[in-house]
């Protein structure tokens, strides 16, 4: 080996990007020929962010060379980690062994120049293990196997296209809990709305888990461009009457990629993506100290006269087994969603927080949902709080009554409030878990499909709606009416 091999392999040692760009080839199937694997920028980027995480995940539009570059890795660790014992997961056991043959990883080893393959050298080579000399492995299994090693690596190919990944997960996470890491990738598959992948996906686009997020759209291919896009949407609405497929193969956000399908859903989930822009949750010494209190848009003044604010709020049983209990701050003027709330609070500890986050926002009035525990919230926002203005529903009563009528007019005019702010643009969402929720909402049920949530959806409606039966100075604070029982238009009054 000469000075400047050994420079070279000091560089791979430390770079994993290097050892990519500069020594593994891939197969291109338009040219029918293997070529330089160049990385874009953002392929560059996603390997930074692996080689950095323990556990990452990475939702993707279609043929992007993700598993490309997650093998790639693999090959590098094997080679400059020893003894790294990788595990490739897939679908099928022939996909499996397709990911480890000389068409994808063994293709690369192959490639790669004769002075970087000293000492490693495969001793077994057989289809579902190759192993190296200096004692590196990899191993390629089905998803229903490969839970009896210690790896250093865990790749699992088109993860939400798994039938099971809850268990394979709680089969092959313990295998890298000693210091190994994990990659998940795939396309999303929108026939299953509450995957595992999705929800470790949210849970980690949220910071809410251990795991990192990356999402790749479908233009960061250099060769796509807008044109591009729109041959595929014109081909793929001709043929299905819907995007959805477009949004499963050749997503632009997380929102388009998670949403389920759209056909059946109340809310169109692209008037959903018109209207929102993902904000960071700030960090403010005076806002309540609330345990998953987020706060996009603290209270503001205009001209020295604090804006109004209306809350609504979904309460729930509180116990581990139940749904969040949820609110949601919004701009009463704009109907810009202002701050969230989601928590398994108890009804009394729910209450409370109704009113600490009242009195932060200018003595907000609130829209409770009355159903089941919503009744011991109101009773005890209105025994404890005085300063909070409990808003009556389209019956008279404190509280909104969610019967079939109730939900219908909820989401009548939840669904209008979209449709009229997507047609001039304007963002009034923020909350990414609120975008997931509000686009599963079923149009004949009005909830989420089985095993999703939806309270904090309930509770952007709810305060939409709050917005018409608040009154300040006894004058409506919104042009619009929801309508009550006989279609007859109706706005409640009370006194803030």
């Amino acid at each position: 080996m000469t000075s400047d091999e050994a420079h070279v392999l000091g560089k791979c040692y430390g770079n994993p990007a290097y050892f990519v760009n500069r020594f593994c080839q891939i197969y291109n199937a338009a040219s029918g020929d293997w070529e330089p694997f160049h990385l874009w920028p953002e392929q560059r980027t996603t390997l930074k962010m692996i080689d950095q995480h323990r556990l990452c995940v990475i939702l993707k539009a279609r043929q992007l060379g993700m598993s490309w570059l997650v093998l790639a890795y693999a090959l590098w660790q094997m080679i400059f980690r020893p003894a790294a014992t990788v595990l490739i997961f897939s679908r099928r056991d022939t996909e499996a062994l397709y990911l480890l043959s000389t068409d994808r990883l063994r293709g690369m080893y192959s490639r790669l120049p004769q002075f970087m393959l000293g000492g490693h050298s495969f001793v077994i080579d057989s289809g579902h293990e190759c192993a190296m000399q200096n004692g590196s492995s990899a191993r390629a299994f089905p998803t229903s196997a490969g839970d009896s090693y210690t790896a250093s690596l865990a790749i699992v190919d088109e993860a939400d296209l798994v039938p099971d990944l809850n268990r394979l997960m709680r089969a092959v996470k313990p295998t890298i809990d000693n210091g190994g890491k994990m990659i998940l990738v795939s396309r999303a598959d929108k026939t299953t709305p509450e995957s595992e992948f999705k929800r470790i996906y949210r849970a980690a686009h949220a910071h809410q888990n251990g795991w990192y997020s990356v999402f790749l759209p479908w233009y960061v291919h250099p060769e796509r461009d807008q044109a591009w896009y729109e041959a595929q949407k014109v081909d793929i609405q001709s043929r299905t009457a819907s995007l959805d497929d477009l949004f499963e193969q050749y997503p632009s956000s997380p929102g388009e990629a998670l949403a389920p399908r759209s056909l059946d859903k109340r809310i169109s989930p692209m008037w959903i993506e018109v209207c929102y822009e993902e904000l960071t949750a700030l960090d403010l010494y005076d806002a309540p100290s609330i345990p998953g209190l987020e706060i996009y848009i603290p209270p503001q003044l205009h001209g020295g006269i604090p804006i109004r604010y209306v809350i609504g709020a979904d309460p729930a049983e509180g116990n581990p087994t139940s749904d969040d209990s949820a609110l949601t701050v919004m701009d009463m003027a704009t109907g810009e969603e202002c701050a969230v709330l989601a928590g398994k609070y108890e009804p009394s500890t729910f209450g409370a927080h109704i009113a600490a986050i009242s009195s932060y926002y200018w003595d907000a009035p609130a829209m409770i949902e009355r159903n089941n525990h919503g009744h011991a919230v109101i009773q005890s926002v209105a025994e404890h709080a005085e300063h909070v203005q409990i808003l009556r529903g389209e019956d008279g009563k404190l509280g909104w009554l969610s019967s079939s009528l109730g939900k219908k007019l909820l989401y009548t005019e939840c669904a209008d409030h979209f449709r009229q702010n997507a047609q001039s643009g304007t963002k009034i969402l923020h909350s990414f878990a609120s975008y997931t929720q509000l686009a599963s909402i079923d149009g004949n049920k009005l909830r989420a499909p089985d095993g999703m949530h939806d309270d904090r959806a309930d509770s952007f409606a709810l305060a939409h709606v709050g917005r018409a039966y608040a009154v300040i100075d006894d004058a409506p604070t919104m042009q619009f009416h929801v309508a009550g029982r006989g279609g007859r238009p109706q706005v409640r009054r009370g006194r803030l």
